[in-house]
């Protein structure tokens, strides 16, 4: 399957960012490499997994496992400003995570398009997704927040998406690094974006299975019945 995934992570946050009850560094970096392992069981091309805490989640004898099932893996690592994140939120740090990927990673630097998926999370219907995308020529696509099932959200569901390094870097990141988890959400600023930018429809929904740091409780990941196939979306094709 020719496709790229990042993975963004913070295995050690520091201590008093908002809304993060995940603080576990051991929780978080079990959860996190337990994603990694279902993305590459479904024979994902290349992972970029990009750390904010300076840290790495794969040993070499695991690396040397996967390079055997042809799963190509990037680690990448920095440390991320401590104070401005407890001070900013989670939302504005995983910006700060993709700006750091984007020009650091080489595998990143050699795609137009790309997946990325917060760490402790996998899609389990990624193949169809994938195929979906390809078929229909999509450029980006974004979906809408569900949070725990109970309701429709107005926001985006950034965990997850399919973008262009140019959409990425003109238009999301400045989306990302408005955010104060004490004002608005990065989910917020991302979705005023979207409207902006891109079309509304529906489409196929991710089946998103995982944890959440901001909770540390498992995802919803129940099925929504007519929803799971006909879900509101925002995209917009190749030109």
């Amino acid at each position: 399957m020719n496709s790229i995934v990042l993975i963004t992570t913070a295995t050690r946050p520091p201590e008093g960012v908002p809304f993060l009850k995940m603080t576990d560094s051991a929780v978080r970096y079990i959860s996190a490499k337990a994603a990694v392992f279902f993305w590459a069981a479904q024979r994902i091309n290349k992972i970029v997994i990009a750390d904010a805490t300076g840290m790495t989640l794969l040993s070499s004898d695991e690396l040397t496992l996967l390079k055997q099932m042809n799963v190509q893996v990037e680690q990448i690592a920095y440390f991320q400003d401590s104070e401005l994140i407890k001070q900013k939120g989670k939302g504005y740090g995983e910006g700060e995570i993709i700006r750091f990927a984007l020009s650091n990673s080489v595998f990143l630097q050699q795609e137009e398009r790309f997946f990325k998926c917060t760490g402790k999370i996998y899609c389990r219907n990624f193949p169809e997704l994938f195929k979906l995308i390809q078929r229909n020529d999509i450029s980006n696509m974004f979906w809408r927040y569900m949070g725990d099932g109970s309701s429709m959200q107005p926001w985006s569901d950034i965990r997850f998406f399919y973008a262009t390094r140019q959409f990425v870097e003109e238009h999301l990141l400045p989306a990302y690094l408005k955010s104060d988890d004490k004002t608005g959400a990065a989910e917020y600023y991302c979705q005023v974006v979207l409207n902006e930018k891109l079309i509304s429809g529906k489409t196929l929904r991710p089946l998103l299975s995982g944890f959440c740091g901001g909770t540390g409780e498992q995802y919803f990941d129940a099925s929504l019945g007519a929803l799971d196939s006909s879900f509101p979306c925002w995209f917009d094709k190749k030109s």
